[in-house]
């Protein structure tokens, strides 16, 4: 091997699955041929990862291989988070081996190796699946809107092999070798114009590791990102943004592989999230790209609209009424079957938009975003501080609510669903921002602001169920419209009298929110 080096290697990698029949196109493909720099190479590989019993390697987010290249082997460590916005980038120690059995020797970070020889994890390594594919490669010059870049564009097909089960491997890579990061969104944008793409989160290790243990994915909520004090607000809004996605992208198996009403949800939060900082740091963006994603991100939230209403309906507005009345009323029953079916279709809705093109093209965009926000050439050097920017946003954010709110609580439903919006920003800025500021005010600031948002949005439920209860009486057959319509009176009739009580807690909320005051200075002047 040649000297070690100092500063370990980092890849920087957009992985990307491609439908098998779309491979031999994709080998084709004009866009690559004719922006490559030599021949395409097939090469078979065939890997072994290795990790302890107990997953120990998996759960510091590691993994170990030893890749078979003809009769060469060579070792690959890997340490890192691994996908974020699109991108995976993590620390990549490689050396080559004799064997089949992994050299510690080669792993020359000390801090890496001592947690590798901590409580016996090194003698503990064994194999736990295997890779074997071929990979087509070529290197691309690629010119973009945004930069340029060296890409090594790698075609994989084969499979994940682990015990008696096994999963198809049919994706594509594209590695950055030189030049600008943004432009492997471009360049994967431009490849999904001809050939249908889908974000791959997950490693190869990672889905090996769900193929020995099977799963049902979970819902997942979003991390609230830690921003460093002292940053410049361009730094702050890419962590942001990099959580919203994560969030989404996190729940898109949820979403296509189960009914789980928190997928749709969580999906619909994240979004609503990434709209919301859009408007915020649309200043730094390119203001063509950030509307586009902007008015995507609103498209999809919309997608899932109709899933997350019937939900909410059924869930806790109707199904109270069911359990105390239920017996007495049957075509309670009736109703919910009615709005089953419509909660149904928008779970079917809900789905499509997710399995679409449309949704690959929104992710690969914000992620092209991101990285116009990552710059280091120095563009971004006359903005503000975090903490200055944040203070300036919660602010205007919090005077334009505390004025709505003297109206509104005593106004129409409309004007405590625009109270409700403009609580929610504030909301979602406060959690943003948190971090760089006291934390106990936060937490006193986000808990007043939670439970008055919470008993604003009952409200906002109340009022919408009038709408579907009517498109459910409309759609409910002549012989039982009387029921149904006696049925739906008695679920109005029950949360009208709840509503009573909630508007006497909304006040108090009100009063406990304003008491909670700010967490961050007033802005001087």
């Amino acid at each position: 091997m040649s000297r070690k080096p100092d500063v370990p290697p980092t890849e920087s990698e957009l992985r990307l699955a491609v439908p098998e029949k779309w491979q031999s196109k994709l080998k084709r493909l004009p866009l690559l041929v004719g922006a490559g720099t030599g021949r395409a190479r097939t090469t078979p590989l065939k890997a072994t990862y290795f990790d302890t019993p107990d997953g120990a390697l998996a759960a510091a987010k590691m993994n170990l291989r030893i890749r078979e290249i003809g009769r060469r082997r060579v070792q690959t460590l890997k340490v890192g988070s691994g996908w974020q916005a699109g991108l995976t980038e993590r620390i990549e120690i490689e050396g080559w081996v004799r064997g089949d059995v992994p050299v510690l020797e080669l792993v020359h970070l000390p801090e890496i190796r001592e947690f590798l020889t901590r409580d016996g994890i090194w003698e503990r390594l064994q194999p736990r699946f295997v890779t074997e594919f071929r990979r087509t490669s070529r290197e691309v010059r690629f010119e973009g809107g945004f930069g340029s870049a060296l890409v090594s564009v790698d075609l994989d097909h084969g499979e994940i092999r682990s015990g008696s089960r096994s999963m198809p491997i049919s994706e594509l890579e594209l590695e950055l070798k030189d030049g600008d990061s943004a432009a492997l969104f471009e360049l994967a944008l431009a490849i999904h114009r001809e050939v249908p793409l889908r974000l791959e989160y997950r490693g190869k290790a990672q889905r090996a590791e769900q193929l020995s243990t099977p799963a049902q994915p979970l819902p997942v909520k979003g991390e609230r990102p830690v921003l460093s004090r002292g940053s410049r607000i361009n730094e702050s809004a890419v962590e942001i943004l990099k959580a919203t996605q994560a969030q989404v992208a996190a729940n898109e198996a949820a979403i296509l592989e189960t009914n789980d009403p928190e997928g749709p949800h969580q999906m619909r939060v994240a979004l609503r999230r990434m709209r919301a900082s859009l408007g915020m740091f649309r200043a730094f963006g390119d203001p063509e790209l950030t509307e586009h994603v902007r008015a995507e991100a609103k498209w999809l939230g919309s997608a899932l609209g109709e899933a997350r209403e019937w939900d909410v309906y059924i869930e806790e507005l109707h199904m109270p009424v069911e359990r105390a009345l239920g017996t007495g009323i049957p075509a309670l029953k009736e109703l919910r079957g009615l709005a089953a079916a419509r909660q149904e279709m928008g779970y079917r809705d809900a789905r499509a938009a997710v399995a679409s093109p449309r949704f690959t093209d929104l992710q690969l965009n914000l992620g092209l975003l991101i990285e116009t926000f990552s710059a280091s050439d120095g563009r971004f050097d006359h903005l503000a501080r975090s903490e200055e920017f944040a203070a300036s946003r919660l602010e205007k954010r919090f005077r334009k609510v505390r004025k709505m709110g003297r109206h509104a609580l005593q106004g129409p439903s409309e004007a405590m669903h625009e109270l409700r919006l403009e609580m929610k920003k504030l909301r979602y800025a406060a959690e943003f921002f948190n971090s760089l500021f006291e934390a106990k005010k936060a937490k006193a600031f986000a808990k007043a602001a939670a439970r008055l948002q919470n008993l604003l949005g009952y409200a906002n439920d109340f009022a919408v169920s009038a709408e579907q209860l009517a498109a459910l009486l409309d759609s409910g057959g002549e012989s039982s419209s009387q029921d149904l319509a006696k049925a739906a009176g008695v679920v109005i009739g029950w949360h009208g009298a709840e509503m009573v009580q909630a508007n006497r807690e909304i006040e108090h909320a009100w009063t406990r929110f304003l008491d909670a005051g700010r967490f961050w200075p007033r802005p001087e002047g």
